[in-house]
């Protein structure tokens, strides 16, 4: 157990220090408030689209795993991704409801902040860690149980943000992440990924896609500076970001997950996501669709500060009852 709180705090300090890097570049006015728009639209259009392509077919074409390529287990892989986006989500807005928030104060931004967890840039190095046996094929299984979670996000989620269909330009939903998550699998799935996955294509979608993370995580700290200038810390939004994200989503993730019928790979990345704390994604959202991205901040941070108690707590209770994960 100790040895996991270690290691999940040394896999989370990349992230710290790219919002520390963000931090100072904004106070040196290196990138201004003017550039995040575009630098935001080249990551999230360009770097994270080639991102998911790229893992799609390096897990289900290229190095294929005949555990995890069949559709049927992609298709339960996909669902259960949807459904804890869905279970998250749900809570958080009843949660919000609760304190009384509206559209305008905090309600759109809250809901999706508070339930989606960081279901890419922190869950990738805790996956590292715990299943690092040759052959694991839990990498794979991460990245074909995203694509529900990427389904949800630039689908639900931005309507969500938009404050429902009459706010949303239709063409919000046919952006790139959505766009490559239908396409790539499209590709995996009929056979002919295998004529489009070369090595040029390839490389060049690994390229572009390392872009993604590390830009998302400067622009963030960016705004992060931002913030700080002008930025009132809400104890009762806080406290209940906390409770939601870390309490009761993770303690209903586990309950679905072990009462499923699916298979034992998918469970195990069920049980390492109910522990995850907030996403960077749902506050860039919030920027660009006209949140609340101060609700979003504060969330995200005491949720990723206070998930080093949490996660080793939900990972040994996931482990002990629904899927085993840890060493016993």
């Amino acid at each position: 157990m100790f040895q996991v709180v270690i290691n999940s705090f040394l896999a989370t300090i990349p992230v710290f220090v790219f919002f520390a890097v963000g931090f100072w570049l904004r106070h040196k006015k290196v990138v201004e408030p003017a550039h995040d728009a575009v630098i935001t639209r080249l990551a999230m259009d360009v770097g994270y689209p080639c991102l998911i392509f790229y893992n799609i077919m390096k897990y289900m074409v290229t190095e294929a795993d005949p555990r995890i390529t069949s559709l049927g287990f992609s298709g339960q892989a996909i669902v259960c991704g949807f459904l804890e986006m869905t279970i998250g989500v749900t809570v958080a807005w009843l949660v919000a409801r609760m304190l009384r928030l509206c559209i305008g104060t905090g309600l759109r931004t809250f809901t999706l902040t508070a339930g989606v967890q960081n279901y890419v840039f922190f869950v990738i190095p805790i996956v590292h860690m715990l299943f690092s046996n040759s052959g694991d094929p839990a990498m794979g299984v991460l990245f074909i149980h995203n694509m529900g979670c990427e389904l949800f996000v630039w689908s639900v989620g931005v309507i969500l943000m938009c404050g429902g269909f009459g706010n949303l330009s239709f063409a919000s939903l046919f952006r790139g992440p959505l766009l490559a998550v239908c396409f790539s699998l499209l590709l995996a799935w009929s056979g002919l990924g295998q004529y489009v996955a070369v090595a040029p294509v390839m490389k060049t979608a690994e390229m572009l896609g390392c872009i993604a993370t590390p830009v998302c995580l400067i622009i963030f700290g960016c705004s992060m500076y931002d913030l700080s200038r002008n930025f009132t810390w809400q104890p009762r939004m806080l406290i209940a970001g906390l409770v939601t994200r870390l309490g009761v989503a993770p303690a209903l993730i586990l309950l679905v997950a072990w009462a499923l019928p699916v298979d034992p790979l998918v469970k195990r990345i069920m049980v390492v996501q109910s522990a995850i704390p907030s996403a960077v994604i749902p506050v860039i959202i919030a920027k660009r669709y006209g949140g609340r991205p101060e609700v979003g901040t504060q969330i995200l941070l005491s949720t990723t500060v206070c998930s080093f108690i949490t996660l080793p707590i939900w990972l040994a209770v996931g482990s002990m009852y629904v899927a085993e994960i840890l060493p016993r």
